[in-house]
């Protein structure tokens, strides 16, 4: 596994100025750092959310919507290391495109539009609170982990009550934008080692 990676680097490097190898690593770590903040913050956020109390009277379909409070530890983190790598993403693939490889490439399009949708995503399924059926908000769970081990009634988010398939599909369709991406990048290294595959 590891010995493809060394290869396609290797064959990367040998095609990159001295300053150019410098920029790409001083990327690749960011960009390490920054899927690493991501993952780490995100499971912690999959278990660990909590309801907000200021929304536990809310009524459904009223249209009224609470001042949510604003996001703090995990939370704000996650949404920082997703600004953070957005603009690594942007930056970075915009520098190699106009610098390296004088092209588009297909990954940097595919990357930046993932980073744009799981923020989009995140925005959308960030709840304040759970209603579960026959249950008070305050009687939910923590964290993400509850819409799928039981039944939901609703979620109140900042903008919508969500019923129970809606949430389920927004929060699977944002858990996988880091896997996706990562996955996207192994499957393109053997026609970078090759380019005649």
């Amino acid at each position: 596994m590891f010995d493809r990676v060394y290869r396609v680097l290797g064959t990367f490097r040998s095609t990159l100025t001295i300053e150019q190898q410098r920029i790409v690593r001083v990327l690749g770590v960011l960009a390490f750092i920054m899927l690493a903040g991501l993952t780490i913050t995100g499971v912690w956020q999959f278990f660990a959310h909590k309801s907000d109390p200021s929304w536990f009277d809310h009524a459904p379909g009223s249209g009224a919507r609470q001042q949510t409070t604003p996001s703090t530890g995990a939370a704000a983190a996650h949404s920082l290391f997703s600004t953070f790598g957005g603009i690594v993403a942007l930056a970075g693939g915009g520098w190699y495109a106009y610098k390296v490889s004088f092209s588009v490439p297909w990954l940097w399009l595919f990357g930046l539009s993932l980073s744009l949708f799981g923020s989009f995503t995140g925005s959308l399924i960030r709840f304040n609170a759970i209603k579960l059926p026959g249950q008070s908000y305050q009687d939910a769970g923590v964290g993400y982990s509850q819409l799928f081990l039981g039944d939901v009634e609703f979620v109140v988010t900042d903008r919508w009550d969500l019923g129970a398939t809606a949430i389920r599909l927004m929060t699977l369709s944002h858990t996988v934008t880091v896997p996706i991406l990562l996955f996207a990048v192994w499957a393109c290294l053997p026609r970078i080692a090759d380019p005649n595959r």
